[in-house]
């Protein structure tokens, strides 16, 4: 007979003291967060489709514990709280286990408990059974892999596992879902950030993500910035929508405001000026570093990421490395900017990383950033930089045509300077893949999207083709093309314009939406209602 009050009373103690300390800021309002935090995660919603083809929204954690049974994929944008709702789920899950275990080992077999456990694919080295194992030996409880696997036959365990788009190969993948096969008795939960990477595992239902709404939004702010709230709402205006859809940009961005009071122009200026405040942040903390070390912090951070993002193999990415690799990649690159002694300064100041909180240490040992989207910024900034250098054949080759370097390049083009660059990288995406050449089309600053946006909308596409990849750009300029189409003589060409329109979102968008609810077209006036 398996104890496990240690293991639950450990996860408890863990996860209580983590939902009560954890946030990416250390800045005045971070009480007010503390405090909100639970009916924040709470109220985000997820929606499913139903088998008659009808929209089921639910609650977080209501949707990921109505359908464990069957498994579910819980998808979501980055940042949009799918880890945050894992371990949430784990820590309920845990002290509800705790509760029924305390009142007799009989009656907790008669109820068949699940014992939560979480497993993070980022540190995937071997096999899903080593990471059970391991999550569970950090928490105090030893069990061999034979006696795991019989739990798992029996069904006894409630696996959350995190991160499938995080998994560093196709192998990988390919044992993942054999693992979801053979042990199909035991329920799960699986989260992704984009089905394009890594896929669903085959997974028939699938929750995703629903950005937080316009009352959440205003609401989180005005309780983060008490006295700047509604400064920083008018700052933003209708921009809100763009920066505030999921908890981490909320955050980051209210972080921002409080020691900045203004609102940075983009997404990839808002984590330039997070990350910047963070070293200006570290360096007034009473811990002892170097003024050398302190002017390294970007350039490694920038390195590393690049490095891990970039993987050994051109699909592979990394968002965990061993410690002694993390050292051996700022040794090699320090060496190359002629260091003396590169292999001692390279484990220093790893370590002045560490303590000053700009990486962290994960599970196993392992160097990790706080969160991807921290990774992809400064691999971002590590491809602005190589940018002018690369042809147009490596771009294309090494970059645009593999999904792991789509979120760093959107936020690279959002700092890129030089109009010329921002529109061959767009031109060159388009030659690649006409979604993600949308994408980048609405990525550059706005000055530039003119010729990027013009650029989707002359493409020789069927016309509906073209409507959605209009959509798909989020842009302003997208607008005044889609909006003679809520006109359009075939219908199924008014109702996608409608929804183009929605994607993009913004006043001007809103604006023809709001003429289009009363179209003769009812099609149309649902599209737009929507």
């Amino acid at each position: 007979m398996i104890n496990w009050n240690p293991y639950l009373e450990s996860i408890c103690h863990k996860y209580d003291e983590w939902w009560k300390v954890y946030t990416l800021t250390d800045v005045e309002g971070r009480q007010q967060v503390e405090t909100d935090r639970s009916s924040l995660l709470l109220g985000l919603k997820v929606q499913t489709v139903l088998p008659n083809k009808q929209i089921e929204r639910l609650g977080v954690l209501e949707g990921l514990r109505k359908y464990v049974k069957e498994h579910v994929l819980l998808v979501g944008r980055p940042g949009s709280g799918k880890s945050t709702a894992l371990a949430r789920l784990l820590l309920e899950e845990a002290e509800k286990s705790r509760g029924a275990e305390e009142q007799g080992s009989r009656g907790a077999e008669e109820r068949q408990i699940k014992i939560p456990v979480l497993v993070e694919l980022r540190y995937y080295e071997t096999s899903v059974l080593d990471l059970i194992r391991d999550f569970l030996k950090r928490h105090r409880l030893l069990l061999n892999i034979a006696v795991i696997e019989q739990l798992l036959f029996d069904g006894r365990l409630l696996l959350l596992v995190d991160g499938i788009n995080e998994l560093r190969s196709d192998d990988a993948r390919g044992k993942l879902k054999k693992f979801r096969e053979d042990y199909s008795a035991t329920p799960m939960i699986f989260t992704t950030r984009d089905l394009g990477v890594g896929g669903d595992l085959d997974i028939a239902k699938k929750l995703e993500m629903q950005p937080l709404t316009d009352p959440q939004m205003r609401d989180f702010v005005n309780s983060y910035l008490p006295e700047q709230g509604d400064r920083m709402l008018q700052h933003l205006g209708d921009r809100l929508r763009e920066f505030g859809q999921t908890p981490l940009l909320l955050m980051m961005l209210c972080s921002l405001f409080a020691i900045t009071d203004d609102v940075p122009h983009n997404l990839g200026l808002v984590f330039r000026l997070f990350t910047q405040v963070d070293y200006d942040r570290q360096r007034l903390q009473d811990v002892p570093v170097t003024d050398e070390s302190q002017r390294w912090w970007k350039l490694l951070l920038k390195h590393l990421a690049f490095r891990m993002t970039q993987g050994s193999e051109p699909t592979e990415l990394r968002v965990a490395i061993p410690r002694e690799e993390a050292e051996k990649i700022l040794k090699e690159f320090l060496q190359q900017e002629k260091f003396d002694k590169p292999r001692d300064r390279a484990m220093e100041w790893l370590k002045d990383l560490l303590k000053h909180h700009l990486i962290q240490l994960g599970a196993g040992d392992e160097i990790e950033f706080r969160h991807q989207l921290i990774q992809e910024y400064y691999t971002a900034e590590s491809l602005l930089e190589q940018l002018p250098h690369l042809s147009d054949d490596c771009l294309k080759r090494e970059y645009l045509n593999y999904l792991k370097w789509t979120e760093p390049l959107v936020l690279m083009l959002e700092l890129v300077d030089d109009e010329a660059q921002a529109k061959r990288v767009v031109e060159l995406a388009l030659a690649v893949d006409l979604r993600l050449g949308a994408r980048l089309a609405g990525s550059v600053k706005p000055e530039f999207q003119e010729q990027t946006v013009d650029l989707v909308a002359g493409l020789t596409t069927p016309q509906k083709a073209t409507i959605e990849l209009l959509g798909i750009t989020r842009s302003e300029r997208a607008v005044p093309a889609l909006v003679p189409d809520l006109n359009h003589e075939d219908s199924a060409v008014r109702e996608m314009a409608a929804e183009a329109l929605g994607n993009i979102g913004n006043e001007a968008a809103v604006s023809a939406l709001v003429q289009a609810l009363n179209h003769e077209d009812s099609a149309v006036r649902s599209s737009a209602a929507d």
